[in-house]
């Protein structure tokens, strides 16, 4: 890499030519150019600029330095002349040609030599005699110097520091430059006698590109803009070339896709204005470091061969070389997007063979630095799979390919692996990419041949082996239907990385976060909430501690599934809502169906139907994850409830039957058992009795409590007697909802008997259960002899008004409260009621509604039952008490 003493030659640029071109004579220009942008800020930095004896704009070309002093003289910002000198192979030379320019201040400014001293440089290191620098009298002079793509030479650059340090304050200097020029800026910086106009300040901000965008008749979208601007880096020239590019084409999203750096106007500018310009030694070097998205020092002297130290790519960051240095690090470079794209085509243009050599090169730099996931991808690149998946699995750099967003990664990189490549590393690479499928049996059969692997030394076993492969079948056994298997191989690993974990950084987070995921996923299953509530708590402060804010989203939404099944509503509440505002956060991540999911369950249990609807199809659009199963089971159950809730009772069993069957429940598991228990539930509610036992008897969770509750629930509408209830110690942990519902099925069973006042004090403690969460929902499905104890006037419902919730507007669009439990009348049934309330006969309602007869006795059976009334006026009047109906007539 070229050092600091062979700026000269090897900056990038030709040598001024013995002669340049004055402007001095030349009329300054009358009007800001045609297509030109003004930007106030740029016009402002200049005039600041000015009231110092150097301003210098450097930057690499196309970045409209020119342009720039050209508006800035057009608008008049300076009340003293501006002359201009533009370097080309024209008449005098520039030493001599500054110095009549300081003879003619000279001559014109004797009288200036009299005011007053603004500061001095005259001890400045290696500046002998004094310097002065006077103030600007009205006839001050900007002179503005522009080198084109020169450089400038020591003979110049002497002859502008005696301009700057002698003038007396009678002309500023503007020198437009595409690289540092061979000046003493440090100590014009120490003085206070520089302003510097870079290529970050010239580069158009988002608002000015979209300015410039209107300029040139183009309306794009914000997300069309942005992807725009990043594609540029706002470059000024790569805008315009990019507006000449979008011009007349109707897909603009598609065309900003295909505007790239290595075709058309672009790479022609490119290579004519930068490539072209470059000595050799620094040509070589631009192509043979274009392959990599960041530079660093050492990663450069492992691709060119020769010594790179930070100094040097300073130094490029200062010339024509479309290099800069990444924001937030001290040691890292990147060039310029587009730049990037037209040096890699550039290089395989010209030296194809070298390309697979330098990226195995790269690979090899990053894995020795600890970059793994760099190195992987271009060994991947150089065609060397076995590189890429050892590098996977060695560094367990696998992992974080498997939490968040970073799955989509994964399967890109290694789709193509090749399937003859069969040692451990590639078994344990296919498993990974079999988990971001969600194929579980592929993926543990891949892990069986790593294991077969391992035992023949290919490669030899290690801990990161070991390791990788045992955390693997722990989330793949988490996938699957036996939750048993599932929980030991997650314990298994769970012990495994206790047992490397010496330090907080002894292993990935991401292999913490898989495991704990796990964990609180199987759990959630088995029905153990508290177990399962912790493990995703434990998985929410590692992601927040590791800055994993799409695991974090997820983790949260989790917990607040958790914290929904198990009762606790409002807490459930606040996770979601927390997972949800982190993903509309600046953080641009997925929606986590895990907390949508969490808000439908809340919603349904709360009796807030028509918001539960909305979320639980919202949730069905969300990107899946490790725990889609599990979720897909919840959802199916809010599904079905809101179904059932609208009266369509056979769409909902539908509903269930179907998710079971997807689900696979087996014995020790409490999810797949729910669904069995909320169908039976509904054929009970069907008073089909006999039919819901049949269901939960030949289900494997038959012996759980809720299976249990159920079977008696539906023994009492048969009129026999079920099986004995769950003892006490039994229920604990359970869930809230099977606690209120064992306390109802208890009322049931004593209306039964004939004993009132112990019903009424069951379904009292059932209330009470239920209050602080706003349970309302197993009222609201509670058989019709319970729901007589809960009339809108009685003592029940006065000592409890929290059961009412707020209902849809009636036809004046007047707010008004109804009963949770009215709530399962269907929209039909609402209408078919409003026609009994005008008293029609089944024949008319029938013929207003375009349906049979027997439809409306259907809709008229199903109201008398879910207002627990025995004849058409008993359930007008209850549907006026509770609101269902409106204003009763006055009579």
């Amino acid at each position: 890499m070229p050092g600091g003493q062979q700026a000269g030659e090897e900056r990038g640029h030709r040598s001024i030519p013995r002669h340049v071109h004055d402007q001095a004579a030349m009329p300054g220009p009358s009007a800001i150019p045609r297509k030109a942008v003004v930007r106030q800020r740029l016009l402002d930095l200049v005039s600041q600029g000015v009231q110092r004896p150097l301003t210098l704009v450097s930057a690499p070309a196309g970045f409209g330095k020119t342009m720039l002093l050209v508006s800035w003289e057009a608008l008049g910002a300076w009340a003293g002349p501006v002359r201009h000198i533009t370097m080309d192979a024209a008449a005098e030379q520039p030493a001599a040609l500054l110095q009549s320019v300081l003879d003619g201040l000279h001559r014109r400014g004797s009288a200036l030599a009299e005011e007053p001293v603004l500061f001095t440089t005259a001890d400045l290191p290696g500046r002998p005699g004094p310097v002065t620098e006077r103030a600007a009298g009205p006839e001050a002079m900007v002179l503005v110097v522009d080198c084109g793509d020169l450089t400038v030479t020591p003979e110049l650059g002497d002859s502008l520091d005696r301009l700057i340090r002698g003038n007396a304050g009678r002309v500023r200097i503007v020198l437009l430059t595409r690289a540092d020029p061979q000046l003493p800026l440090h100590r014009y910086r120490l003085a206070d006698t520089l302003t510097e106009i870079r290529a970050a300040d010239l580069a158009f901000t988002v608002e000015e590109a979209a300015g410039l965008m209107r300029h040139e008749n183009l309306d794009l979208a914000p997300a069309e803009l942005a992807e725009l601007w990043a594609r540029t880096d706002g470059w000024p020239a790569g805008l315009m070339f990019a507006a000449m590019h979008l011009a007349g084409k109707a897909d603009t999203a598609q065309a900003i896709r295909g505007f790239r750096g290595d075709v058309g106007n672009v790479a022609a500018f490119l290579m004519t204005e930068v490539l072209q310009a470059q000595p050799p030694a620094l040509r070589d070097f631009l192509l043979r470091t274009c392959i990599v998205d960041k530079l660093r020092p050492g990663l450069a002297e492992a691709l060119t061969g020769r010594a790179c130290d930070l100094r040097s790519l300073e130094f490029m960051s200062h010339g024509n070389a479309f290099i800069q240095r990444v924001p937030g690090t001290d040691d890292c470079y990147s060039y310029q997007s587009l730049f990037r794209e037209f040096l890699r085509a550039q290089l395989l243009f010209e030296r194809s063979a070298l390309v697979p050599v330098l990226h195995r090169t790269a690979a090899g730099w990053f894995a020795q630095n600890g970059h793994q996931l760099s190195a992987v991808c271009h060994a991947i690149t150089a065609g060397q799979w076995g590189d890429a998946a050892r590098y996977l699995v060695e560094d367990l750099d696998f992992a974080q390919l498997l939490v968040g967003r970073e799955r989509r990664l994964l399967k890109e990189l290694v789709a193509d692996l090749p399937d003859d490549l069969d040692d451990a590393s590639a078994a344990v690479v296919r498993s990974a990419r079999a988990l971001t499928e969600f194929d579980v049996d592929l993926c543990a059969a891949e892990l069986r041949k790593a294991r077969s692997g391992l035992d023949q030394g290919l490669p030899p076993r290690t801990l990161s082996y070991e390791l990788a492969i045992t955390v693997l079948e722990a989330v793949s056994a988490s996938l699957q239907t036996d939750v048993m298997s599932a929980l030991d191989a997650v314990l298994a690993a769970e012990a495994a990385l206790r047992a490397v974990s010496v330090g907080p950084n002894a292993v990935h987070p991401e292999l913490k976060l898989l495991v704990a995921g796990c964990k609180g996923r199987v759990l959630l299953q088995r029905g153990d909430f508290a177990g399962a509530a912790e493990a995703f708590s434990a998985a929410i402060a590692i992601a927040e501690e590791a800055g994993l804010h799409e695991a974090l989203a997820d983790f949260l939404g989790m917990a607040a599934l958790v914290e929904a099944v198990w009762g606790h509503l409002r807490r459930a509440a606040e996770l979601a809502t927390q997972a949800i505002a982190l993903a509309e956060s600046g953080a641009h991540l997925d929606e986590p169906q895990s907390a949508i999911v969490a808000q439908a369950w809340v919603s349904a249990e709360q009796g807030e139907l028509a918001v539960a609807r909305d979320l639980v199809h919202r949730a069905g659009d969300a990107v899946p994850t490790f725990d889609t199963r599990v979720l897909a089971a919840c959802a199916a159950m809010v599904r079905a409830r809101v179904l059932r809730a609208d009266g369509d009772v056979d769409l909902a069993r539908a509903e269930l039957r179907a998710a079971a069957n997807s689900y696979g429940a087996v014995s020790d598991e409490w999810l797949g058992q729910s669904l069995v228990v909320d169908e039976a539930k509904i054929l009970v509610a069907q008073h089909l009795p006999r039919e819901a036992i049949a269901v939960v008897e030949h289900s494997p969770g038959r012996d759980q409590v809720e299976s249990i509750l159920v079977l008696r629930r539906a023994a009492t509408e048969a009129g026999e007697q079920g099986p004995a209830l769950p003892a006490p110690a039994a229920q604990q942990g359970t869930s809230l909802e099977t606690q209120v519902d064992s306390w109802l099925v208890q009322a049931a069973e004593s209306i039964r008997t004939g004993d009132s006042g112990r019903s009424g004090l069951q379904v009292e403690r059932a209330l009470r259960l239920a209050a602080p969460e706003h349970l309302r929902r197993p009222f609201s499905e509670a058989p019709p002899p319970l729901r007589k104890l809960l009339q809108p006037t009685g003592e029940l419902m006065r000592r409890h008004p929290w059961l009412r919730a707020p209902g849809p507007a009636d036809h004046s669009s007047r707010t008004r409260t109804e009963l949770v439990i009215t709530a399962t009348l269907s929209s039909k049934e609402h209408e078919v009621l409003e026609y009994l309330a005008e008293l029609l006969t089944t024949e008319e309602i029938a013929s207003t509604m375009y349906v049979s007869v027997n439809t409306v006795r259907s809709h008229v059976r199903s109201i008398l039952r879910k207002l627990s009334a025995s004849r058409r006026n008993e359930a007008v009047r209850r549907a006026w008490e509770l609101g269902l109906l409106p204003s009763r007539p006055e009579v």
